[in-house]
């Protein structure tokens, strides 16, 4: 699953006003099932519904996203792995999709804020930390957090496996406001289609176009393209 460019030898200079733009988008998350993954393919495929080159990097030793792409019937967007999950540094993949004038880059990183974390969030421009929205799960969220400071990557929160009609989901938001971060204000719901549209390689826009899910996915992703943007 090694990465290379799609161009020819003039990639690199036909790219080169591009690269600058190029957005590194992290996706961080201490627990595991946060929905790091999810989210990290599902934008993927909303960004490139939208006409943007996109390029999904895989670090994790689970290899979920990679898996994914092996049962979805489409080339793209494109996921590759990345050390510790690949052979290669997440640093050289960079380079090459700067090459490729790729617009995002999604890193699925894995739980716990360790080396590996540390390493994406440095080479990353922007951080999206999804949580649900249950107690331990946001209290969860301080080391991440912490790391984000640490670093100084521009990053937010985006409210994940939440549950229609609950006082839950008002209250999360309110709790996660104390982190002084950005808190996504378009939620994602726990919905069956999420997790379905994963058994064929899909996402579910491509599943349900004008389900829930879909609308969910595509204005958590609007409101994140903004925050990135400003």
């Amino acid at each position: 699953m090694a990465y290379a460019p799609r161009m020819g030898t003039g990639a690199k200079r036909g790219a080169a006003s591009t690269a600058d733009r190029m957005h590194v988008v992290g996706l961080f998350a201490q627990k595991g099932g946060a929905g790091k993954t999810t989210l990290s393919l599902h934008f993927a495929v909303e960004a490139q519904r939208h006409g943007a080159s996109v390029v999904v990097v895989d670090v994790d030793i689970q290899q979920s996203s990679a898996k994914w792409a092996q049962v979805r019937d489409a080339d793209e967007p494109k996921v590759v792995l990345a050390q510790p999950a690949g052979d290669r540094p997440l640093a050289q993949i960079l380079d090459l999709c700067r090459e490729d004038a790729r617009r995002y880059v999604f890193v699925d990183t894995m739980p716990r804020v360790e080396a590996s974390a540390f390493e994406v969030a440095k080479l990353a421009t922007f951080a999206v930390i999804p949580t649900a929205p249950h107690k331990l799960d946001i209290e969860a969220l301080t080391p991440t957090v912490e790391l984000m400071a640490r670093v100084g990557l521009k990053a937010c929160i985006v409210l994940n496996h939440c549950r229609p009609g609950s006082s839950v989901n008002a209250a999360a938001i309110r709790k996660l406001e104390g982190y002084g971060l950005p808190v996504c204000p378009a939620l994602i719901y726990r919905r069956a289609v999420l997790a379905d549209a994963f058994n064929d390689g899909r996402a579910v826009v491509e599943v349900e176009p004008n389900g829930k899910a879909t609308q969910e996915v595509t204005a958590a992703w609007r409101w994140i393209t903004k925050q990135m943007e400003r």
